[in-house]
């Protein structure tokens, strides 16, 4: 079992439920509106063909016929062929509207009258003879019965003759209520087809555009995902933010800057108590060592010197919490470990362990604060120190992409390295020198490295590991 210190988040955040594909879909803000846009097209769908099948229910099929039949017989008027003295000679029609009248040669005709009634041209056979009595000539539609049948006829004027000249066009009512089902009937497949294609098209746009007006809100989703205790100075930009979420934006800017505002009033209390504890301490010591011994004396000293060690690991896990206290530059890796053993030497011989050092990778640089790597390297080879029985060795390895601590103690219980880089924690029945502040002082530079600290326990002993 190992437990590691990743680089990002660094903190623990609560985790987020795992959600089925239907909920996801509910929850998302696109999949919503982009439902509700097409629930309203469907529904408007829905409302216009129950307005035509009203419509087709209610109102008589004379009233479609009127304006599409009017229509079609002053086209026919304007056709027909004069001769030279002004008389009707011809109705040219289209074959195919021959081929549709012939289909209806009972229930459809026209002829060309004169102002009399009398019949000029018709076709063959007219259907019905037409009743010219009253105002025929200025009544463009009208309706007649004849052997049982309703008729309606159109009459329309025919310009640029020298007399007056009438076209008629005759249908039975059978004939118009078929030409509006023809016409018309289509009308509700012709709006399905177009539903389909219409809510492709505007599904397509939709989801486009929806993911174009959400970018913003998810480019500051993770950027606020990215904000530690390390880099609290960061906001969330307000550039291309929905005027509806801005507001929530700016209240977690203004979070972020009390929550800033008290980290920052936590540390400079934390540098200013670890301060001036140093002096006193200092002076404390210098006193006894100036006092005539005593059986206690060995003991007062060394507590003082456990309190003033305590004191320098809070200033230096204020320091490591806060990234502009570093300075990044390339570091030669095996200068910083021969500055750290050279110094830690006298202490490892006085417990009777040796350091060893293999370098795998000799002239192995990276980005770090060489202050930050001396102090990480430091508190795990003191660590190590601490738990190393005499006559075993602690052995730092560097390679091309990490570098490790690794000792013969007794090692770490499972159970114990989830906490092992909290703040002032101490394993049970703990009796090595310490307050439980070097290894959550590496983690805080590891974090500001943007490095990964892995911890695990080996047979003997316990590795530690640094990935770059």
């Amino acid at each position: 079992m190992n437990t590691s210190v990743d680089a990002l988040p660094g903190y623990e955040r609560e985790p987020v439920p795992p959600a089925s594909r239907r909920g996801f879909l509910f929850e998302s803000l696109s999949s919503r509106l982009l439902v509700t846009c097409l629930l309203a097209l469907a529904l408007s769908l829905a409302v216009v063909l129950s307005g035509i099948e009203y419509v087709f229910a209610h109102y008589p099929a004379e009233v479609f016929a009127s304006e599409l039949i009017g229509e079609a017989v002053h086209r026919m008027a304007k056709s027909v062929q004069l001769d030279t003295e002004g008389r009707p000679v011809s109705v040219p029609t289209s074959p195919k509207l021959e081929e549709f009248r012939a289909a209806f040669a009972q229930q459809t005709g026209y002829q060309v009258v004169d102002e009399y009634g009398d019949a000029v041209l018709s076709s063959m056979p007219m259907i019905v003879s037409v009743p010219h009595e009253g105002g025929w000539m200025t009544t463009q539609r009208s309706r007649f019965e004849s052997a049982g049948q309703i008729f309606y006829v159109e009459t329309v004027p025919i310009p640029g003759t020298r007399k007056p000249y009438f076209l008629q066009v005759v249908t039975s009512e059978v004939f118009d209520t078929t030409l509006i089902r023809l016409r018309l009937g289509t009308v509700p497949k012709v709006i399905g087809i177009s539903f389909l294609v219409a809510a492709l098209i505007f599904g397509v746009t939709m989801l486009i555009t929806l993911r174009r007006l959400v970018k913003p809100i998810r480019e500051a989703s993770q950027a606020a995902a990215g904000i530690t205790p390390q880099n609290l100075t960061t906001r969330l930009s307000l550039q291309r933010i929905p005027s509806e979420m801005r507001p929530l934006v700016a209240s977690f800017n203004d979070a972020l800057a009390r929550l800033e505002e008290g980290y920052l009033a936590q540390q400079t209390f934390l540098a200013a108590a670890a301060h001036e504890l140093q002096t006193p301490l200092t002076l404390i010591r210098g006193q006894i060592e100036m006092q005539p011994a005593s059986g206690d004396r060995h003991q007062i000293l060394h507590d003082v010197d456990a309190m003033s060690r305590q004191v320098r690991q809070l200033l230096h896990l204020m320091e490591a919490s806060v990234l502009q206290n570093y300075e990044f530059s390339q570091v030669d890796l095996e200068h910083v470990v021969q500055d750290v053993t050279a110094q830690l030497a006298r202490r490892a011989a006085a417990r009777g362990v040796t350091i060893e050092t293999s370098l795998l990778a000799p002239g192995k640089q990276v980005t770090a604060d060489e202050g930050g790597l001396f102090i990480l390297l430091k508190n795990l080879l003191e660590n190590a120190l601490g738990f190393a029985p005499k006559g075993s060795s602690v052995v730092i390895m560097v390679n091309a992409s990490s570098i490790s601590v690794s000792d013969e103690g007794p090692g770490i219980d499972d159970a114990h390295l989830p906490f092992i880089f909290s703040r002032f924690w101490r394993a049970p029945n703990n009796k090595a020198e310490g307050s439980g502040l070097g290894l959550a002082i590496c983690k805080e530079i590891v974090l500001a490295h943007g490095w990964r600290l892995v911890a695990e326990r080996t047979q003997p002993g316990t590795l530690f590991t640094i990935h770059f």
